[in-house]
Parts: structure tokens; sequence; C-alpha cells
């Protein structure tokens, strides 16, 4: 019978990515022991990047499964060119039981983000190309960082283990742009090959969180209103919003309108870290843009607690930039089983 190793020590090194990552997360039957953590600033030119670097210990109890504490041992520390950041140079405890569950979690803002609107996959070459939002800036050969780019894989979802794309992290090289530096919207890198097993880009993903109280006013229809939903989903790729409202009493033709800000998202665009409302007053929903008949929205496919208005297409999904930042961590295992 194998007997596993009492002690094992393991490095860890990675791209600080934009956005949040979980680097490491402590395994089942040991306990670790974080010895040596640095961020180093790798970055082309003169840049000054941050990083926050977190201890997430989240509960697996069952009366309070999913809630998290998370401890700063640094935050926004800056990194100065061609230098870097010691972070743990001792020992940082990690404890993984039946109740708990500690990560180190990492957080990295940089100069040179840019949206991406658009990932074309090629599973049989590895070949990615990727459309941004703005002009990314990129030459051949920069190393650039990616991240919370979510694809489907339909029909292969026993095969692969995440849908977040890259997982685990790493920084890849600029092979080609399309037109020239300062303009091109457009690069190629080698993602790796995954055969088999088709991706097909989806804007970012967002999960509801909360709905200001009478947000949706009914502008035509027999139903008085106001409403507050208590539930909305939203497709980026069509700009379907479903709306839940039970008992509405709307029917097919009704419009109705969004107070800005009347309903809030977090989104995968940044991991779902932060909340974010919507409509904002600049965007085709509100009612005040003329976008969308100036916020007027009529209500479709009609259900007994649910509608669905068009609020406007949005392909943004993820993020990339330069490599700027590189995490090495020396980390302790012992085996506790």
């Amino acid at each position: 019978m194998a007997v596993a190793p009492l002690n094992k020590f393991i490095t860890i090194a990675v791209p600080v990515a934009p956005g949040e990552q979980t680097v490491y997360t402590a395994p089942t039957g040991a306990s670790s022991i974080v010895l040596y953590a640095s961020v180093s600033n790798v970055g082309i030119g003169t840049t000054y990047p941050t990083v926050t670097f977190t201890h997430r210990r989240k509960s697996t109890a069952s009366k309070t499964a999913g809630n998290t504490r998370d401890t700063r041992v640094i935050k926004n520390g800056e990194i100065p060119p061609q230098d870097s950041l010691v972070i743990v140079d001792g020992r940082l405890v990690l404890e993984r039981s039946a109740l708990k569950q500690d990560s180190i979690v990492i957080r990295g803002v940089q100069s040179g983000i840019t949206t991406i609107t658009n990932v074309e996959y090629t599973n049989t070459t590895g070949v990615a190309t990727i459309t941004t939002y703005n002009a990314h800036g990129f030459n051949v050969d920069d190393e650039v960082t990616l991240s919370n780019i979510v694809f489907d894989c339909a029909g292969y979802s026993a095969s692969i283990t995440t849908s977040i794309f890259p997982e685990p992290q790493r920084s890849f090289t600029v092979d080609s742009i399309v037109d020239n530096v300062g303009t091109s919207k457009t690069f190629t890198i080698d993602a790796g090959k995954v055969s088999g097993i088709p991706h097909t880009y989806v804007p970012a993903q967002h999960q509801f969180v909360s709905a200001v109280t009478n947000s949706v006013t009914v502008v035509s229809g027999s139903a008085s209103g106001p409403f507050t939903p208590t539930d909305a989903t939203y497709d980026g790729a069509t700009g379907i919003l479903t709306l839940t409202i039970p008992g509405h009493s709307l029917t097919n033709g009704n419009t109705i309108s969004i107070a800005d800000y009347g309903i809030t998202f977090s989104c995968s665009m940044d991991n779902y870290l932060t909340n974010h409302p919507y409509p904002r007053p600049t965007d085709p929903a509100s009612t005040n843009t003329s976008d969308l008949n100036n916020g007027v929205l009529a209500i479709s496919n009609v259900t007994t607690n649910t509608f669905q208005v068009n609020v406007g297409v949005s392909p943004s999904g993820g993020n990339v930039g330069p490599l700027q930042m590189e995490l090495v961590m020396s980390i302790l295992e012992n085996s506790i089983s």
C-alpha cells in the first residue's frame, strides 16, 4: 500500500493576471505552510503595478457553507520597475478540515488592460484569435496575460473541469496581429490544443444580486406597477433580460422602463468579485439615452411570473493585458492523514 509522504515541498510560479485569482488551496489531508511569497515586476518600460495578497478562509460546515473571511496580508502593494515585493518570508499556515478550507488569493492592478469582445479558438491547432474593444497596443512576441474568458463546450461537460479560461493561469506570446501596432484590435496566440472539444466564446456571465424597490415602471398596459424584480438573467449575446416578478399580470407588447442603477449583477469579467448596478445612464436601456426608444422597453415571452425585454447586446467578456507581474511561492505541505 502506498504511503503519502509526511512532508512535501512545492513551488508555485504564475503570472499575476488582471483581476482576482486563486493561486493555491490547502489540499485534503494536509496542512500547508507558505514559507516564502514574492511578486516581481517583469513589465517592459516604467510600470508601477500593485498586488493584493489575501488569506481566504471558506467555511465548509453544514450551516455556514460558502461563507468566507478574507485577511489581507498586503493590500495594493506597489512594485517599482525591475523590482520585487516580498510578501511572506517566514510562515503563513493554511488549514483544511471538515469545517474550513484555506486558500491564497491574489489580485493585480496594472496598466494596459483591454476588454475582450470575441475569441475564436481552433481546438485542433490551439490557435486563438482574440478581438479587443479598444486597440490592444501589442507587438508580435509580446507576452500577455488573459483572464475570465468564458467558453461553452456543449456536450463535453464531463471532460472538462472549468469553462473559464485560462485555468490554471499562465502567460501567452503574441504570434501575429491584424493591421498595425496602435490600431490593431485583433491578435493571435497559441493557447494549446484540446483536440475534439469545440470551444464557443460566450460574453461575460451575469449573476443577479438585488433590485431596487419599485425599479420597474409600467409605461403601457393594464398592470398597475411599479414592480420589484426578485430575479433576473441577462444574455449578453442577444441582449435579452429576463425579469422575474411574481404575478405581474403584464402581457406581450406592454412596455416598461427600468430605473437607472435599478438592478444589480455580479459579473465573470472580474470573477464575480464586485457588484455592478444597471442600467447605467449611458446604457441603451436607460431612459437617459435614445438608443432603445428612450428606455421604453417592449416585453415579450410572458409567463405568469416572468417576461423578457431587449436591453442591448454586450459582447464583452474577459480581459487581456501585457505581462507585468509574476508570483513565486514556496510551500511545505504536511500530511495529517
